[in-house]
């Protein structure tokens, strides 16, 4: 870490400037080791791969729009070159930025008067700041992912291609001749499945975390220790399970030879209809009503909607399910159970701390990993059970939370705010313990309402 600092010239300072007619000769060389990196520019000029060494998997958001293109501010080729690497690239129409943000340790954001284009022999004096401050690098985070939002889905090589021709031209090509295409041949296709961009690529080798084993079906719940499910009376010796508990009950009648079973009304008479089957399951009033304890440990998780949980999960859940759904009492709102999961390497990496007793809010990010201020949040659920698939892969953490009905619907911008009300921020890493802390967040959901303690 040290030896990085030094070598970004901050070893003794946070912030540095850099200036000069050749500008990218000091800036080129602190991303080139670097991976992990996102920019934004809005005008990109030839050559500028040589420039800004941006690898397989890295983002760049630009202003590729007809009219710059036209004006020969941002080059195609360049574009269509990283497209062809494997770079990811969106155009937003009217960005004017000038900055990278190299997201590996230590971050920091290169960010000035320079866009990424050679100037030609007479060069522009410029000027670049480079910090490692960590509110101005997490600032310019989130500027940049409303940025990507913004320009919506990345471009594609044939996007890109049919710019080709008219860069530096002028003015757009309105009009081909007739004869250019036939008739009846379709336009491009618009892409409109392609998922989405990720914002920062998944690592190539996870590092190793110690995970919680998976808890033992003998251990108490936290929302009801030591409870014991109801237990149907016994049946008398040899009463099959489809049998009344009559002895004297008629035997149940056999399919027939079509394979369905015969009407009631052809096999017996009214009084002679069976007893209602004695083990049925209970209503879900005969279930306890769970515990719902006030949050004394609190994570915030960040999650990628899509993917479907295993059978095992779903199995799991089912289970759960039955014996923890309750409509609540005098007038509640009712509690059930939920399963989320996260996988390792996309974006935030799951908490390896989630265990039964915990609460957990779930933040739905619409970039990989990266919550925006318009991200859906869940309220707080309490984790009944949590455990790691190792044969998946890549590996996958299940998460089973006892929830209740709630009126209320923040995003993130909310939770961001309730927290800034008391100095802090969002922390994807560690949980929340301290009890104001949990207020601000519990105060988004007024209506839950907890046990009393």
């Amino acid at each position: 870490m040290d030896a990085e600092l030094a070598r970004l010239g901050l070893a003794e300072r946070s912030v540095r400037l850099l200036t000069g007619r050749d500008i990218w000769a000091s800036i080129t060389p602190l991303l080139a080791p670097r991976r992990n990196l996102v920019a934004a520019f809005g005008h990109v000029g030839p050559g500028a791969a040589a420039l800004l060494p941006l690898e397989p998997g890295d983002t760049l958001i630009t202003d590729a729009s007809l009219d710059l293109v036209l004006s020969g501010a941002t080059s195609p080729h360049a574009l269509l070159h990283w497209v062809k690497a494997g770079v990811i690239v969106h155009s937003l129409r009217g960005l004017n930025a000038k900055l990278v943000i190299a997201e590996d340790e230590p971050s920091f954001v290169v960010a000035g008067s320079a866009d990424v284009t050679a100037a030609g022999p007479r060069q522009l004096f410029e000027a670049v700041t480079v910090t490692t401050e960590r509110d101005t690098v997490e600032e310019a985070q989130e500027a940049w992912l409303e940025w990507c939002d913004l320009a919506g889905p990345a471009l594609t090589a044939g996007d890109l291609e049919p710019l080709l021709e008219q860069y530096g031209a002028g003015k757009p090509v309105t009009s081909r001749p007739p004869t250019a295409r036939p008739a009846a041949a379709p336009a491009r296709p618009v892409v409109t499945s392609r998922p989405p961009a990720p914002v920062r690529p998944a690592a190539a080798t996870p590092p190793p975390s110690p995970v919680r084993p998976a808890t033992p079906p003998a251990a108490p719940s936290p929302a009801r220790p030591a409870a014991t499910s109801p237990v149907a009376p016994p049946r008398p010796a040899g009463a099959t399970p489809g049998s009344s508990d009559r002895p004297d009950a008629p035997e149940p009648a056999l399919a027939g030879t079509d394979g369905l079973q015969p009407a009631a009304a052809e096999t017996s008479s009214p009084a002679e209809a069976p007893e209602p089957v004695a083990d049925a399951e209970p209503e879900a009033a005969d279930v306890p009503r769970p515990a719902w304890p006030r949050p004394a440990e609190l994570y915030l998780v960040s999650l990628v909607e899509g993917g479907e949980p295993s059978a095992e999960a779903e199995y799991r859940l089912e289970e759960l399910a039955r014996e923890y759904t309750h409509p609540g009492e005098n007038g509640e709102s009712p509690f059930r159970v939920e399963l989320f999961w996260a996988d390792d390497g996309q974006g935030q990496d799951p908490p390896r701390t989630l265990r039964p007793g915990v609460h957990v809010i779930r933040v739905y990010s619409q970039k990989q990993g990266r919550a925006l201020v318009g991200s859906r949040i869940e309220a707080p659920g309490l984790v009944l059970h949590a455990y790691a698939d190792e044969y998946a892969y890549p590996r996958r953490t299940y998460c089973y939370l006892l929830t209740r009905e709630t009126t209320s619907k923040p995003v993130f911008g909310d939770l961001r705010k309730g927290l800034a009300a008391i100095g802090e921020k969002p922390n994807f890493r560690n949980s929340f313990q301290v009890p104001r802390k949990i207020e601000a967040l519990l105060g988004l959901w007024p209506d839950l309402g907890y046990d009393p303690r």
